[in-house]
């Protein structure tokens, strides 16, 4: 390779000088003869003469290989490196970064007395009463009271009842309410009055004949409630004529009965346009219907309560004013035992 490197720079090709035969090295130094064996420390040691020196090192031959340069070129070693070193010759401050230091390391905290243990969780009022309570404990086997000892009994304490006042509002409130037009309204008494609502009660024959044959037909229909007949033929001023009849008695379902009371006056005032009308109290229906009486228009309007039955005849009045007056009518007509 030394031969090529040559023929590259110049193109002059010198021999190399052979290697003189000598003996082989072989990288391992001789080892001198031992010496005479030393007696104990405390003989004489000048009776052992000095041991021989080492025998001298053979040149290694390596030394004497040719170097491979041009004849008369200086053997002085070169620093291959020497042109490329990065750094100028004279001197220079050079600023290096500053060395991370490492973070000291805290010592180890001293380890924190153990955790109380967690509280129960706090039982509410609800699962205190739902909590089953723990059976007394009882006496020990073949225990036996003492002479003279009397058993008292521990008296368990009272709870709200609330399944008893459940019970109370269900058995006593339902009915209350749903009962409450019942002993409201009947029972009940009826008394014509001479004047009611600006009318005038008529007491010529002729009237006091056609009111009872008014109550002897209310009678025939109602005989089964137990009631008292009532009917009377009012007249304004104005000659506006009112005729009242109906009956006094229990009625279990007052809607059914004055529907009933409705169609047994249809036929005679050949009554249309019926309608239910609202009601003024709890337990009590109505209906009006448009009609004529012997030839002159009439508004036809019945009620019927749980303690009353009753039908107004009203001329020259629409359907809502005749309903108007047959409450007025009613209320002074009609007297109930629970109010006094």
């Amino acid at each position: 390779m030394a031969e090529e490197e040559r023929e590259r720079q110049g193109g002059v090709t010198e021999p190399v000088t052979p290697v003189e035969p000598g003996p082989k090295w072989s990288g391992a130094a001789p080892v001198p003869p031992p010496g005479p064996k030393r007696k104990r420390w405390l003989e004489d040691e000048t009776r052992f003469p000095p041991p021989p020196p080492p025998p001298a090192q053979p040149r290694d031959p390596t030394l004497d290989l040719p170097t491979g340069r041009r004849f008369g070129d200086d053997d002085t070693p070169v620093d291959p490196w020497a042109d490329v070193d990065p750094l100028p010759s004279y001197p220079m401050d050079v600023a290096y970064p500053p060395t991370r230091q490492e973070p000291a390391v805290p010592p180890p905290a001293p380890a924190s007395p153990p955790s109380p243990p967690p509280l129960p969780a706090p039982v509410t009022k609800r699962k205190e009463r739902t909590a089953k309570r723990p059976e007394p404990a009882g006496p020990p086997p073949g225990w036996r009271p003492p002479p003279g000892y009397v058993a008292v009994p521990v008296r368990r304490r009272r709870r709200w009842p609330w399944f008893a006042l459940l019970s109370l509002l269900c058995c006593c409130g339902c009915p209350a309410w749903f009962g409450e037009p019942f002993y409201s309204q009947f029972p009940a008494d009826a008394a014509v009055p001479t004047t009611v609502a600006g009318l005038t009660l008529r007491d010529d024959p002729q009237s006091q004949r056609a009111a009872n044959e008014l109550k002897a037909e209310v009678s025939k229909s109602y005989w089964f409630v137990g009631g008292s007949p009532f009917a009377g033929l009012f007249v304004d001023g104005d000659g506006k004529r009112t005729t009242v009849f109906g009956t006094t008695g229990l009625h279990v379902s007052p809607d059914s009965d004055v529907t009933n009371e409705i169609g047994r006056v249809t036929p005679t005032y050949n009554l249309r346009d019926v309608r239910t009308m609202a009601d003024t109290e709890r337990g009590e229906s109505r209906r009006c219907g448009v009609g004529t009486d012997k030839g002159t228009e009439v508004v036809v309007c019945s009620w019927a309560d749980h303690g009353s039955l009753g039908t107004g005849v009203f001329t020259r009045l629409d359907v809502d004013d005749s309903n108007a007056l047959l409450s007025q009518l009613r209320d002074t007509i009609v007297t109930r035992k629970a109010d006094g």
